[in-house]
């Protein structure tokens, strides 16, 4: 019986560490391979204080908390430029080098004897000195972690994070902080690994740099994948199966020369047949389920304020020799929709870039309703008032419609951690506010009926409109649409025009780039034109296109 539960309690370890893994690599797409020396710290932290200096619970489990957060801080500044492949590197290379000062810190860590005698858990002076007394400690800390990590992953900022998964440079246009992001959940995700170490020194008694090794964060990768990404309940589903698994293989009689080779074969094989089963997971992410409140009885699209002028003045930007906008100038005035027009390379999305801080230019200003944007953040400019969109779209496919509109949202107090868990109806009630908000843009762009579902199931033309509902929901005034009617059909084109059309009645400031001249003599009142990073002319659509050397150059 005793070795069943030690199994459970092993199940309640690796429980916290599958799911705070989770939330790093499902939520936030953050491949980062380090989770083992998040878990070793606070393992060490726990045996250095309590059994070393012999300080009393809870000082080593809030100081293995804080360091371990700390390190994850500082695991997180790579990921701040760097993803992919880049990523995984850095953060091995972190797991090494952990590793490698747990087994060389003698002074500190014992180097390869590891610390003994480290003092067990008691409840009113209780010792938890077997499984079956400890279990009880070990699944209500799981259970406590595990809802730490469920109400992160169920607020807004979860959803915050997944946006971020599938795209950084959206994320960052709809108005959210991907730094502080990054190193909220590095934070939490390395905080909370470092409770399962507390744990697991407390019930081993003793600690060695080799168990947490790569081999043990290959591990919690494999229980993450196996569960299901993204899922916090398939967390703790890989956890149970990849711990019991090898177990329950124990009891299969074979030669005892070759029964760990065969077992360990046995168990290669019933991963594979699992992953290629369900590639998914046990328990796949899901889509977000809500209850759509009927719009309010309230116009989508309120107006803006007048004056609303965005402005480039002098604008340049060089990449090496290659000059790519030189000396620009554009005035994007409220109430109208400015056509920027050019052949293909002139200019016109880096003008884009340096108009919303994707790109800091060289030399000149951007100034919006008078207050200049200079060395602002991409999504601070949106915070200010001035939003874009891209020529490939960047939408949230693995979110719903109705996701894509809320991420949007701006001040959300979902997004701050000390709502989402010291006043979670607060955040309840805004969600519910802005719930009902979503759904009246959607409606306003004619895709409330497809609000609870995922938006790569949508059409081309449909994926178009959600665009102008993201940006819209980011309540910017000045909105800035790269190509957002190119390759649209005739219908398609009638359906989402006079949206376009309406916004700018509302007094706000639209910048649109487009090739289609039909549709820049149809929907813009001024027409810019780039070419060679140089403004060539500027006037209504008519003018341009009867402009002889323009016709020339472009129009013929």
């Amino acid at each position: 019986m005793d070795y069943l539960l030690h199994v459970l309690v092993m199940v309640a370890i690796y429980a916290i560490l599958v799911s705070s893994f989770n939330l790093l690599i499902g939520y936030a797409g953050l491949f980062a391979l380090s989770h083992a020396a998040f878990f070793g710290v606070g393992a060490y932290a726990t045996a250095v204080l309590a059994a070393t200096h012999g300080l009393p619970f809870p000082v080593p489990l809030l100081a293995g908390i804080a360091i371990t957060a700390a390190l994850g801080v500082v695991v997180a500044l790579p990921a701040l430029r760097i993803g992919g492949d880049y990523l995984v590197i850095v953060t091995l290379a972190l797991q090494v080098i952990v590793t490698t000062i747990l087994l060389n810190w003698t002074g500190m860590t014992g180097g390869t004897d590891g610390i003994r005698a480290i003092p067990r858990l008691s409840v009113f002076g209780t010792p938890l000195d077997t499984p079956g007394r400890f279990l009880p400690m070990a699944a209500l800390v799981a259970a406590i972690c595990y809802l730490i990590a469920w109400r992160l992953g169920a607020s807004p900022f979860g959803r915050a994070l997944k946006a971020m998964r599938e795209n950084e440079a959206a994320v960052q246009a709809v108005g959210k902080n991907v730094v502080a992001m990054k190193l909220t959940v590095f934070a939490i995700a390395a905080a909370l690994a470092s409770v399962a170490g507390w744990l697991y020194a407390h019930y081993v008694t003793f600690v060695s740099a080799d168990t947490f090794t790569v081999e043990l964060t290959i591990y919690l990768l494999t229980m993450v994948i196996v569960g299901g990404t993204g899922n916090l309940a398939g967390s703790l589903v890989g956890a149970l199966v990849l711990t019991l698994l090898p177990e329950a293989l124990k009891f299969i009689d074979m030669p005892s020369d070759i029964a760990d080779k065969i077992r360990l074969m046995m168990y290669g094989v019933l991963l594979i047949v699992m992953l290629r089963l369900r590639p998914q997971g046990l328990l796949p992410e899901s889509a977000s389920a809500h209850s759509y409140d009927a719009p309010p009885e309230r116009p989508p699209v309120a107006a803006a304020v007048a004056g609303a002028a965005l402005e480039g003045t002098g604008l340049s930007k060089r990449f090496g020799g290659i000059v790519a906008v030189s000396s620009f100038d554009i005035t994007i005035e409220p109430g109208r929709i400015t056509g920027l027009i050019g052949p293909n390379g002139a200019g016109k999305t880096t003008a884009f870039n340096l108009l919303t801080g994707f790109l800091q230019p060289n030399g000149g200003e951007v100034r919006y309703r008078g207050r200049s944007l200079r060395g602002l953040k991409p999504h601070q400019i949106v915070s200010a008032g001035v939003a874009r969109s891209f020529q490939d779209l960047k939408l949230f496919t693995g979110l719903t419609v109705l996701e894509n509109v809320l991420v949007a949202l701006p001040r959300q107090r979902g997004d701050l951690l000390r709502y989402v868990y010291f006043a979670p109806w607060v955040v309840r009630r805004e969600e519910r506010e802005n719930l009902a908000k979503a759904m009246s843009i959607l409606e306003f762009v004619g895709l409330a009926e497809r609000a609870g579902e995922l938006a790569s199931d949508l059409s081309y033309a449909e994926e178009k409109l959600l665009v102008v509902a993201r940006l819209l929901a980011t309540g910017a005034e000045a909105l800035l649409f790269d190509e957002p009617l190119s390759g649209l059909a005739p219908n398609a084109l009638a359906r989402v025009m006079p949206i376009f059309r309406r916004l700018a009645q509302s007094g706000r400031t639209l910048c649109i780039i487009e090739h289609n001249l039909d549709v820049i003599r149809e929907l813009c009142d001024t027409v810019v034109f780039l070419d060679e990073g140089r403004k060539m002319a500027q006037g209504t659509p008519e003018q341009l296109i009867h402009d002889p050397e323009l016709s020339e150059r472009y129009f013929r």
